[in-house]
């Protein structure tokens, strides 16, 4: 007789996908969950069958082992909860909790964005990507201190090149913008204002060029009297006599 100690199955997925993301360092997805989960099968002796529930499981069931697991969280006040940024999910510490967790840590009070800061990062979010000359010109004052310190605190980031002339930098916001604001993705957004909408710097660059291009056009001009075309046939009559 073996005196080698079974390790017990798991009681529900739900119990499974708790463990993997409180294991994993990085935020998982749905389908990460699901393909980890997969990807273990039955050892000698254990039952087959009840590993096989695991081994087959649906998107469906993670989506609602998630709800699950977010549920019995919230209901158990354990002092952290499930959260969803950028499609993946991850648990973190309750915000309530969150004075407690920094004195253990010996953390440092957290930085506080100024009002300046905040608008520039609130003009970025609904409006990107954008440069920084439409910032200020939506602001009314010079925003490169508030750029920087979104960019040292990793909230915005630089997305590419505008068409516009001199292919001034676009900014926009970062992954943690999202876990910062506790938002699932930029769509969230739109429910807080539907009034704002995200620009497009295509269109914009359009706009520009037909402007420039109404600037160039001359206006048409009508020709002095004296100038036209019965006076020159009048004058050369006068040259026949």
């Amino acid at each position: 007789m073996s005196d080698e100690v079974k390790m017990p199955l798991p009681g529900s997925l739900q119990e499974i996908v708790g463990a993997l993301l409180f294991a994993s360092e990085t935020p998982l997805t749905a389908a990460e969950l699901r393909e980890a989960v997969r990807a273990v099968d039955a050892e000698e002796g254990e039952n087959r069958e009840i590993m096989d529930v695991y081994r087959t499981c649906t998107a469906k069931e993670i989506d609602a082992a998630l709800r699950g697991l977010e549920k019995a969280l919230e209901v158990a006040g354990s002092g952290f909860r499930l959260v969803c940024t950028g499609g993946a999910y991850r648990l973190q510490t309750a915000p309530s909790c969150g004075r407690y967790v920094r004195a253990l840590l010996r953390l440092d009070r957290p930085n506080r964005l100024g009002r300046a800061s905040l608008e520039a990062l609130a003009i970025i979010a609904y409006r990107q990507p954008l440069t920084k000359s439409e910032i200020e010109d939506i602001r009314g004052v010079d925003v490169t201190a508030n750029l920087k310190t979104l960019m040292d605190l990793q909230l915005i980031r630089l997305v590419g090149r505008s068409e516009l002339p001199g292919h001034p930098f676009l900014y926009g916001t970062t992954p943690l913008f999202l876990e910062h604001f506790g938002l699932a993705s930029l769509q969230q957004l739109n429910e807080i204002d539907p009034t704002l909408q995200r620009s497009n710097p295509r269109l914009k660059a359009e706009q520009y060029r037909k402007e420039k291009k109404d600037e160039k056009e001359p206006e048409p001009t009508s020709a002095p009297a004296g100038d036209g075309v019965g006076d020159a046939g009048g004058t050369d009559g006068a040259d026949g006599v």
